[in-house]
């Protein structure tokens, strides 16, 4: 089992940036869980009874109509924690946490993580960080839901994202890991899984980006942008 005090993570996102005693109560009040691809966390509309910290892995967070349609809202990293503002707000889940890749997720029931955030100033602070995090992802999804005009422009924001950091350009030849399906790619960008495939063959073809297996590559990233802006 992964030690908090000794996790490659450390130092790297808010709760885990949390001093020692802090972080000695979380490793001692959570549960270590093992969840293989494919397996569901917790789903959206189910009550909250705890959060969820994702030590390694990734996780989709999805979010449904009533008429079924599904939406990728973002992909959660190692490090982030999950079920934050559910557990605070004592209400149902608002999104469908799903494993994307093999994860190590720390389940901390709700009532130690009030303990921990009333015990701990520093818990606080980063489960502030951590909403504001969740904030900023949501309207960066608004804006490019209601500013771009095609799925190619919504693509090329979506690749954009995926960079090193979102206020940089990628640079050329810039390897990206995409595991996701043309069906994940249309449920992220509200867009059909048939148009998400014209778009990415429209941006091979104008060779602005280079697909082989999971290994997406940015040729001209100066070019990516302005499609991401049209």
């Amino acid at each position: 089992m992964l030690k908090c005090l000794n996790c490659p993570q450390l130092g790297k996102n808010p709760f885990c940036s949390l001093g020692s005693d802090a972080q000695a109560f979380l490793e001692e009040s959570s549960t270590e869980l093992s969840y293989p691809q494919g397996s569901i966390i917790f789903r959206e509309g189910d009550q909250s009874h705890a959060v969820y910290f994702l030590c390694s892995g990734k996780v989709k967070l999805c979010a449904s109509s009533k008429d079924g349609r599904t939406m990728i809202l973002r992909i959660a990293q190692a490090g982030e924690v999950l079920g934050i503002s559910a557990a605070l707000a004592k209400g149902e889940f608002e999104v469908t946490a799903e494993v994307l890749e093999p994860s190590s997720v720390r389940v901390l029931k709700s009532k130690d993580f009030d303990q921990m955030l009333h015990r701990y100033e520093e818990a606080g602070a980063a489960a502030a960080k951590s909403l504001v995090r969740d904030y900023k992802a949501a309207f960066d999804d608004a804006r490019m839901l209601a500013l771009s005009s095609s799925a190619k422009s919504r693509l090329a924001m979506l690749i954009l994202s995926w960079s090193a950091t979102n206020a940089k350009l990628p640079v050329p030849a810039a390897f990206i890991k995409m595991t996701f399906t043309h069906d994940d790619l249309g449920a992220m960008t509200a867009t059909s899984r048939e148009t998400m495939t014209r778009a990415l063959g429209q941006l091979q073809r104008d060779k602005i980006i280079a697909v082989h297996g999971i290994a997406l590559t940015v040729l001209n990233p100066s070019a990516l942008e302005a499609y991401a802006t049209s």
